[in-house]
């Protein structure tokens, strides 16, 4: 009996060795959303977007942004083309109650905005933001999901601010859309 438990612990101290120093150190293959996100890249590069994840979060302490933008209403959605390049259509806020974003940037240096947004109910929660480029057209389009369960947020608005890393947007003149379900955002953008 005695030279089972050693074989047993041998080989369990074995195979520690060998999963631990030969473990690969990043995340594992997951061919299905791998796949997914190839295809969507693909969609999205046939369709002329270039997309960018932005870095987003809820602030705590926030730094002031000089905001020098005026924003107008637009037209709530995702542009058709845009919403047919998706394989998941993102849950997005219904409107925006306010924004602060510069309205002329440097390329090389992040851009930031932070916008207060009204959700559909108290079941959502802010996941990530996307900007998308097309032309002299951005795009950002910020996510959210459902919460699981009978979870609730306390109340129906979000405070989020999105950072874009620098030297991503080429210089020139956009037209920049905050996409909203019920109704967005537009403002013009010069990028040095």
């Amino acid at each position: 009996m005695k030279w089972i438990i050693i074989v047993i612990i041998l080989f369990m101290g074995g195979y520690t060795y060998l999963t631990l120093h030969f473990r690969k150190p990043n995340r594992s293959y997951e061919p299905y959303n791998d796949l997914k996100n190839r295809g969507q890249n693909h969609n999205l590069l046939t369709a002329g977007y270039q997309r960018v994840t932005l870095t987003a979060a809820e602030p705590t302490n926030e730094q002031p942004v000089e905001s020098t933008v005026v924003a107008t209403p637009a037209p709530g959605g995702i542009p058709e083309e845009l919403k047919n390049s998706l394989f998941d259509q993102p849950v997005l806020p219904e409107s925006y109650a306010n924004l602060h974003a510069p309205a002329s940037i440097n390329s090389l240096l992040p851009f930031r905005v932070i916008l207060d947004c009204t959700l559909a109910d108290n079941q959502q929660q802010f996941v990530s933001a996307y900007l998308y480029v097309k032309n002299d057209r951005i795009y950002i389009v910020p996510e959210f999901e459902k919460l699981a369960g009978e979870l609730q947020s306390r109340t129906r608005s979000a405070h989020v601010q999105l950072l874009l890393p620098g030297g991503v947007i080429k210089s020139g003149h956009y037209q920049v859309v905050l996409v909203g379900r019920a109704s967005s955002l537009g403002w013009p953008l010069q990028v040095n």
